[in-house]
């Protein structure tokens, strides 16, 4: 089974709350919700969130979505992602954040299907090279690869950044997809408050 999981949380430091912050009438985390849902290739999508009060929001709204939301460690994302994977018995996860309103399903099944045809252990759109803008960003990787990178991520830094055992690992058999035209300067990313209106001018500006 392929996973979507859609990490999120409530307590961001630079932006408190910022996946149940209103872009475009609804929260960001709709967005990214709604977009994951038509990733051709995924079997299920699944927000993990922390587990506590602060998320009950988040888990609000996944009812309103018909997606299940899971519930682990809050900086300890890693755990989070492996105790997911384990629980709805994920065999090929993509990992997505809630901070990302315009995710492509396109270059997410771009990425899922480099994993799958090629064999690979891990695949993404962002390493060793970023052609794509921020905010478009999707990484894949089998359980497999998912459960040794939890076992051998020892940093605490590192397990809530969640993949970079597997990006670096000279065992990890990876890949990156990447575009003809470099756009890897562009932000597309809700990182602060003043995001909101600076994506909304981006939505307002896409011809209907």
């Amino acid at each position: 089974m392929i996973g979507i999981i859609i990490q999120a949380r409530m307590s961001s430091k630079r932006f408190p709350g910022k996946s149940m912050a209103y872009l475009a009438g609804k929260p960001v985390l709709a967005h990214v919700i709604e977009r994951c849902k038509k990733i051709t290739l995924a079997d299920k999508v699944v927000v993990a969130m922390p587990m506590d009060k602060k998320s009950e929001p988040m888990g609000k709204l996944c009812k309103e979505l018909s997606v299940d939301a899971f519930y682990g460690p809050e900086k300890d994302v890693l755990t989070r992602y492996y105790l997911a994977a384990t629980y709805f018995d994920f065999k090929t996860i993509m990992r997505i954040t809630a901070d990302c309103p315009f995710i492509d399903p396109t270059v997410c099944g771009e990425v899922l299907s480099l994993l799958r045809a090629a064999e690979l252990d891990y695949c993404s759109n962002v390493h060793p090279i970023r052609t794509y803008p921020k905010g478009l960003d999707c990484e894949a990787f089998t359980f497999d690869c998912l459960e040794v990178a939890h076992m051998f991520t020892k940093r605490r830094n590192l397990r809530e950044h969640v993949t970079p055992f597997m990006q670096q690992h000279v065992d990890i058999k990876r890949a990156c997809v990447r575009q003809k035209f470099d756009m890897s300067n562009e932000n597309w990313c809700v990182d602060y408050e003043y995001d909101i209106k600076r994506l909304e001018g981006i939505i307002n500006a896409r011809p209907n």
